[in-house]
């Protein structure tokens, strides 16, 4: 009788720690959207004229870099959020990491906003459409 409660402890927790993290270090949420993956697998299929073509390698030139960067940011963030708790920080420290971390958040979700809505305005309707539907195949699979 008394393993019920510890089958919930542990469904709890595998709903908390995403499967596969450690306790090392800081784990970043899946994206709300992520298209290019999906547009640089379908991207001979699309048959991208010259123009939509140079605006995409332009974004991939630049984009990832930024991201990269941002997301090594939010790392650092929840690393210095997890020493605050730790190390019993005051209340103000770690609201001002935390006001930080969300911040860095919402700019994450931004970029890939920003990513969809470059390509709905480079690729034709048919073409964002067949990304659109390769990614949401795979995050409903």
């Amino acid at each position: 009788m008394r393993l019920i409660p510890w089958i919930f402890i542990s469904a709890a927790a595998l709903t908390v720690v995403p499967f596969g993290a450690s306790a090392a270090g800081p784990q970043l949420a899946e994206p709300v959207v992520q298209l290019m993956p999906h547009l640089k697998q379908l991207r001979p299929s699309l048959e991208l004229d010259a123009q939509q073509a140079r605006a995409i390698d332009n974004w991939i030139a630049e984009a990832p870099a930024k991201r990269k960067q941002m997301e090594a940011e939010m790392k650092q963030l929840r690393v210095q959020m997890r020493e605050a708790i730790l190390n019993n920080e005051s209340r103000l420290v770690r609201e001002d990491l935390k006001a930080k971390i969300v911040d860095q958040e919402m700019r994450l979700i931004e970029m890939r906003a920003l990513c969809a809505r470059m390509l709905r305005k480079t690729l034709t309707a048919d073409q964002f459409a067949r990304v659109v539907a390769s990614y949401r195949s795979e995050v409903s699979g």
